[in-house]
């Protein structure tokens, strides 16, 4: 029996909706994680996600389970966003013709869905997260990228997508948008760190109605139109890489604040640094091998994981 043809009660998880009419195995080896991807497919097959009371209006939204991080952001008009507002502010900016982002939703149909998420895409728990965005009939967000990857469901209304692959940089580390105007950790990554980043000139359009899922790669181009009055979710995945590891490794695992690590060493000034101070760098990498063991990884990512719970 082939995914096209399977029943939908023959679905091992519900994040098999999220390929639909592919199945898991299809989606991971032709489009994971940097193919882009749409389906406009039976959205039966996401009924418990979309039709979950807490996504029937923006009073249920800003008043659901989360971490109360709501964002209010005016896309009418060239007022900078407003982060950490309250439940009756975000109702009020909503109807006013903001649009407003919930961010890390803990009801009960999205700690499901993000245990499943984890799940499928091998992730350590708690990693996943799904946010969603409310609006009004009207523009939506500017071109901009993120640096996940996330699994776009339209929950009610129409929604226009312009999207495009990103030229100018290769799986960010942090979101951007079009300008001259980027922090040095962006422009570390920028093809060419040289020229001003601009948004495509080439791009796709696609409409997306309740039961549509868009799938959009780490850094992939994205502005929005909005229809209809419009709810979607964003389910984000946020792949590891190994610059997130040696990040949180020295901020978190002990040996980095050991005694040898907080002395102050004489060892890095100009007449010294490629002598004993090449040494006791070189001595400071080699206890990186203490952690590259079966047993140090693993250990590793256990206190990774315990503080994403």
């Amino acid at each position: 029996m082939n995914a096209s043809t399977k029943s939908d009660s023959a679905l091992a998880s519900p994040i098999d909706a999220l390929f639909y009419p592919l199945s898991n195995i299809e989606f991971m080896t032709q489009k994971w994680p940097e193919q882009f991807n749409v389906t406009h497919g039976n959205n039966a097959l996401l009924t418990e996600l979309i039709n979950d009371p807490d996504f029937t209006s923006i009073e249920r939204l800003v008043n659901a389970r989360s971490e109360n991080d709501l964002r209010a952001d005016y896309t009418r008009t060239n007022l900078p966003s407003q982060f950490g507002i309250t439940p009756q502010q975000a109702i009020d900016l909503y109807h006013e013709g903001c649009t407003i982002y919930a961010r890390r939703l803990l009801n009960d149909v999205s700690v499901k869905w993000c245990k499943e998420l984890d799940k499928t895409f091998g992730l350590v728990p708690g990693t996943a997260q799904i946010n969603a965005f409310a609006s009004q009939a009207g523009p939506g967000l500017p071109w901009h990228w993120d640096a996940q990857e996330i699994f776009i469901v339209q929950v009610s209304g129409k929604k226009r997508w312009h999207v495009a692959a990103n030229e100018a940089v290769k799986w960010p580390t942090k979101g951007g948008r079009a300008g001259s105007d980027y922090p040095p950790e962006v422009a570390m990554q920028l093809t060419n760190p040289e020229q001003p980043i601009e948004e495509p000139s080439e791009f796709e359009t696609i409409d997306l109605e309740p039961g549509s899922v868009m799938f959009l790669p780490r850094g992939y181009w994205h502005r929005t139109e909005n229809i209809d009055e419009s709810m979607h979710l964003v389910l984000q995945v946020n792949l590891l890489n190994w610059r997130d590891v040696f990040g949180y490794l020295l901020n978190n695992v002990p040996m980095f604040y050991g005694e040898e690590w907080r002395k102050p060493s004489q060892s890095l000034s100009p007449d010294k640094l490629f002598t004993s101070g090449l040494q006791e760098f070189q001595a400071c990498c080699s206890q990186l091998n203490e952690l590259a063991t079966p047993q140090g990884l693993m250990k590793m990512m256990q206190a990774y994981a315990s503080e994403r719970k």
